[in-house]
């Protein structure tokens, strides 16, 4: 049965009791404003691009997962179409279209940057101190303590939405992810940011 329904909406929001905060922000993103929403798929095809099958699994396993959750059937590539046939376009399409699949879901890595910054120690309240000789008993004391480096990980994921009946790119986005930790807690703060973003394009309600 077809479940009327965004494919992000459905798909890419999948926040699980999401955050007020996130760690993940779009830095691009684009709209086909040829798409006349709410758009429909029956089965949604879930594909990571990467050699790394443990990350295929828990990234394309996740959203799948929770893809069902709202009504809608994920297909995780790593469960449905072998290595062999990823790698054959001709293939591929043959068996995405076995079973049925007429949405997509795929994200790339597009890399990691590291960013290091001084963390300067934090300057007393203005309104602190009125008197020169109350400044001083504060400011003597600490006059070696010093502020300290930080290095972040920051790491670089393409997603891009195809409707397979039409072929064509529905949106696209480009996002960045502070720190990441778990593969599976990423997958979910991009979808909660991804859905954010469609939200403010008008793709979804």
């Amino acid at each position: 049965m077809r479940v009327v329904s965004s494919i992000l909406s459905a798909a890419l929001i999948f926040v699980m009791g999401a955050c007020a905060t996130t760690s993940t922000h779009l830095t691009e993103s684009w709209v086909n404003p040829e798409v006349k929403a709410p758009l429909a798929f029956e089965k949604v095809f879930v594909l990571l691009v990467s050699k790394n099958h443990d990350m295929r699994v828990q990234v394309e396993g996740a959203i799948a997962a929770l893809l069902q959750q709202r009504g809608l059937t994920g297909v995780p590539a790593n469960m449905s179409i072998p290595d062999e046939a990823l790698k054959d376009r001709e293939k591929l399409k043959e068996q995405l279209s076995q079973i049925h699949v007429d949405g997509v879901i795929v994200m790339r890595y597009q890399g990691t940057t590291e960013r290091t910054q001084y963390v300067g120690v934090p300057s007393a309240f203005w309104g602190a101190y009125p008197s020169f000789w109350g400044y001083y008993n504060y400011a003597w004391p600490t006059v070696w303590d010093s502020g300290y480096y930080v290095t972040d990980t920051y790491v670089k994921v393409e997603t891009r939405i195809y409707d397979l009946r039409t072929d064509k790119l529905i949106w696209g986005g480009m996002s960045e992810t502070w720190n990441p930790s778990d593969a599976q807690a990423s997958a979910t703060e991009l979808a909660q940011t991804v859905g954010t973003a469609l939200r403010k394009d008008g793709l979804i309600k």
